[in-house]
């Protein structure tokens, strides 16, 4: 098992972050993401506003493909990536650590719950993708 303690990095912050149980079965704090308010322009003038949740265009990118996973496999890979990289801003994390914290277990869908969480946390939203029923 994965000393969590040890692995945080200086800059840790657990004010601002959400803590994920991950398949190894321990507590992990991932970093929140912030608010950007970015104003809407028509003719040269701001005319709105418009919240958005973000970690940065690096993370954006990666939680808008998520959206397009089409199977399991593809979901996995996705969420992952996120949490990996969501996790290394907290902690000193090697490529063989973040092995034993995403990992699934054939036939049980509880093991997903993780991949669930971090999604959640990255998009601000609650359940809002399934992954019990295959390829949704």
């Amino acid at each position: 098992m994965i000393d969590e303690r040890a692995k945080r990095r200086p800059e840790f912050d657990e004010r601002n972050s959400v803590w994920i149980t991950l398949a190894d079965g321990a507590r992990w704090a991932f970093p929140k993401p912030w608010l950007e308010v970015h104003a809407s322009f028509r003719e040269g003038r701001a005319v709105s506003s418009n919240p958005v949740l973000t970690y940065g265009p690096e993370i954006d990118e990666l939680v808008d493909a998520l959206g397009a996973c089409r199977d399991n496999a593809a979901l996995l890979i996705g969420a992952a990536s996120l949490g990996a990289f969501l996790l290394r801003h907290h902690y000193d994390l090697s490529d063989e650590d973040l092995d034993r914290l995403f990992a699934v277990r054939v036939g049980d869908p509880s093991s997903w719950g993780w991949a669930e969480a971090v999604i959640d946390v990255a998009t601000g939203a609650g359940g809002s993708r399934s992954f019990r029923g295959g390829s949704d």
